[in-house]
């Protein structure tokens, strides 16, 4: 299933980047489920708040409700809880200066969420291709 994912979202990730309305909601659906991926596996939550990819914070809780996700969706609200009332900005700058001034306490939760994610005891990429599947229309 990874190797699967990874295609689809080779290919829909740079339409993102530049167009994302070019997507439809499923497609953008599975790049930020993505991202969260490739940032968390690359630094943990805190690299995954501080780049762009937390400007899709909501949109990602979203997401992974929607393929039905348990386990990671609790690690990622558990994450966003060390936000000064569990809201994330959208605007990288703002988001940048909260996570300064929460890092010291924050970033000994994240580390152990990001151990929990590592050990990936939910299969993502199975949930990721069958809502693919449940919704292939909305997949170019």
């Amino acid at each position: 299933g990874q190797d699967a994912i990874m295609a689809i979202d080779n290919l829909l990730s740079p339409v993102f980047y530049s167009n994302p309305e070019k997507l439809s909601e499923e497609e953008r659906n599975i790049v930020y489920i993505e991202e969260l991926e490739r940032e968390v596996n690359n630094g943990g939550f805190s690299q995954f708040f501080f780049n762009s990819s937390g400007d899709y914070t909501e949109e990602l809780i979203q997401a992974l409700k929607k393929i039905g996700s348990t386990k990671f969706l609790q690690l990622v609200e558990s994450a966003v809880a060390e936000f000064p009332n569990s809201h994330v900005p959208k605007d990288r700058s703002e988001r940048q200066e909260i996570l300064d001034s929460i890092e010291d306490r924050a970033d000994p939760v994240w580390d152990a969420l990001d151990a929990e994610f590592y050990k990936y005891e939910e299969d993502i990429y199975a949930l990721m291709l069958a809502y693919i599947s449940n919704n292939i229309r909305k997949f170019r």
